[in-house]
């Protein structure tokens, strides 16, 4: 295990690890706000609704930002793994010149295939949160023979770019743009990111499928309020709001 100390955070580099942030939540008692928990081969990594996130031990980004807000009352969890795909959206952006665009709420798609998720867990006691483990993983050196394995469409910045990188170089820079926001975002919530957020919904103004609670349903994607939630039309053209479940196409 490897320690790298840095100005608003801290990494710990394990070698090997079932889920960053199953090991994070476990261990969140004993770490600081602001320690990333982070592994290039992550054997049992989940994502929404408990799905498998695949690995295939070529250098991919598998790491857990642990958040202990100070004033829990008016933090914005809701939008955190917003905040987090804005970041990435832009990091992809600068870093790589790669064009991305989320699927709401906040997967990262290239090229219409996913290239990044995002999963935020509270840890609480005594029924109060004390912490929040935010989970991503970026494909970042993924070949092209794994990702065609995938039981949906999935790329890498190798795939993008043709070119390899050190995965724990790529976190620090990503950590670093992370953090030099995110105490504006915990002031002004999902205001601070909405501009950037829907310049990169690409579904917006199209008819789309919504998975909710095991169910297909069509809508048209109108807009996001000023919460995140996803503004929708029915068939009917009645109005309403998306608050969980996963936009298919």
């Amino acid at each position: 295990m490897l320690n790298l100390n840095m100005s608003k955070y801290t990494i710990i580099t394990l070698d090997e690890v079932h889920s960053t942030n199953s090991y994070a939540l476990e261990n969140i008692p004993f770490l600081d706000d602001g320690t990333i928990v982070f592994t290039a081969n992550q054997t049992n990594g989940r994502g929404r609704y408990n799905r498998n996130w695949v690995y295939d031990n070529s250098g991919n980004i598998y790491a857990s930002f642990v958040l202990k807000p100070k004033n829990s009352g008016n933090y914005p969890f809701t939008n955190l793994t917003q905040y987090l795909s804005v970041i990435l959206c832009k990091f992809l952006e600068n870093e790589f010149n790669i064009k991305p665009q989320i699927k709401w709420p906040n997967d990262i798609l290239v090229n219409e295939a996913k290239i990044s998720g995002i999963l935020a867990e509270t840890y609480t006691k005594n029924n109060k949160i004390e912490g929040i483990v935010l989970g991503l993983g970026l494909n970042v050196n993924m070949p092209k023979e794994t990702l065609q394995k995938i039981d949906q469409r999935a790329t890498s910045v190798f795939n993008e770019t043709g070119k390899k990188f050190e995965p724990e170089t790529i976190l620090r820079s990503l950590a670093d743009m992370f953090f030099e926001e995110y105490e504006q975002f915990e002031l002004q919530g999902f205001n601070y990111i909405k501009e950037d957020y829907i310049k990169r919904c690409g579904f917006l103004g199209k008819n789309i499928t919504v998975k909710e609670a095991g169910q297909q349903k069509s809508y048209f994607a109108k807009s996001i309020d000023d919460e995140g939630l996803l503004l929708v039309k029915d068939e009917f053209n009645n109005e309403c709001k998306i608050i969980t479940g996963d936009v298919l196409c």
